[in-house]
């Protein structure tokens, strides 16, 4: 079978994972999803299905059986009319908060990349290990603590998910709905105090009337309160450590994903179709205690065949050590292919 014929075929076979996993899902979609708009994108097109609304989980449901959606999601702003196709005639209402961790944006973090050759031309397959999502669980633990203890949100108003894939979705709708109708400007002043981005260092060094520097106490609110934990360990107070503290707690956030109205949110219990993983909740007072493991795939109980497309040498993948040689025959389990093929690292060729 050629390449065009193989990629096909597996898509097909996890389509039908997809769908039957859809007919008893648990999906999470917010209270007010009437109010929402969703997208979609399936495994026939590129492009998104958007400007849907719904009167009924149940009919969410049937249309999701329907078109076996690859991704799927909800909007950020609600919408007096979310069905409108031009967004002006929405009728925005506000937008909750969001803010996106990618791990393979976090400082310090090297995913591995491998390349992939087929036909006439070549790819490349990021595969992002436990170090880098590590790594991403520290810039969200610092973001949780900013959301609680300077912007003073409860642990009721905060939703945080893995995103099936590479980071951390966290989404906040408050209760005091004046949140909810920040612009575009104002939710970039967040995204600047987060990331500390022109924080004048004088104001972090305040002197007393004999000029001497004064300390920042974590009894103290905002950055001040931020540093002060980290100089209690050093009693370090000088401008230059400062700024290294400030760049150390700067919070990886994507930018573009907390300035956006109208950015669109993945529905917890959906399958991330760039890994067949799935959109989880996770307790951000227990977040040191998540691994991405194959329990987040729903397709444990299976097997399959695949034929590598690259060479997959001590790759570690979902809490297993793999070695594999491109164009072999192999038996992996059903979570390990799927996550492979949607990569393009693998054709499944077979399910058992």
């Amino acid at each position: 079978m050629s390449h065009r014929e193989l990629i096909k075929s597996s898509n097909e076979l996890i389509k039908g994972l997809f769908r039957d996993y859809y007919k008893g899902a648990q999906l999470e979609v917010p209270e007010d999803y009437m109010m929402r708009e969703f997208a979609f994108q399936t495994f026939d097109s590129d492009s998104y299905i958007r400007h849907r609304s719904f009167s009924s989980t149940a009919l969410l449901r049937e249309y999701i059986l329907e078109i076996v959606p690859k991704h799927m999601y909800f909007s950020s702003a609600l919408y007096r009319d979310p069905a409108a196709e031009n967004m002006d005639e929405k009728g925005w209402a506000g937008s909750d908060l969001i803010f996106d961790i990618d791990a393979d944006d976090v400082p310090g973090c090297d995913p591995l990349t491998i390349k992939v050759c087929f036909d006439d031309r070549c790819d490349e397959a990021d595969i992002v290990g436990s170090e880098c999502m590590e790594l991403a669980k520290k810039h969200e633990e610092l973001l949780i603590d900013v959301l609680i203890n300077d912007f003073g949100f409860n642990y009721d108003e905060i939703e945080v998910n893995f995103s099936g894939n590479r980071g951390f979705h966290t989404r906040v709708h408050p209760r005091d709905k004046s949140w909810l109708m920040l612009d575009s400007t104002a939710r970039r002043e967040i995204v600047d105090y987060l990331k500390g981005l022109g924080l004048d260092v004088r104001y972090l060094l305040l002197s007393s009337k004999r000029f001497k520097v004064v300390p920042p106490s974590p009894n103290e609110g905002g950055w001040r309160r931020r540093i002060a934990k980290l100089i209690s360990r050093t009693n370090e107070v000088d401008e230059e450590h400062i700024k290294n503290l400030i760049k150390s707690l700067a919070i990886s956030i994507d930018e573009k994903v907390t300035i956006d109205t109208s950015r669109l949110v993945r529905i917890r219990g959906s399958l991330n179709g760039k890994t067949g993983l799935k959109v989880v909740r996770v307790d951000p007072k227990a977040l040191d205690d998540f691994k991405v493991t194959d329990r987040l795939s729903p397709f444990t109980k299976y097997s399959a065949m695949i034929i590598p497309t690259a060479d997959l040498n001590g790759i570690e993948i979902l809490g297993y050590k793999i070695s594999l040689s491109r164009n072999m025959n192999y038996k992996v389990p059903a979570s390990i292919a799927v996550f492979l093929a949607l990569k393009g690292l693998a054709y499944i060729t077979k399910l058992i």
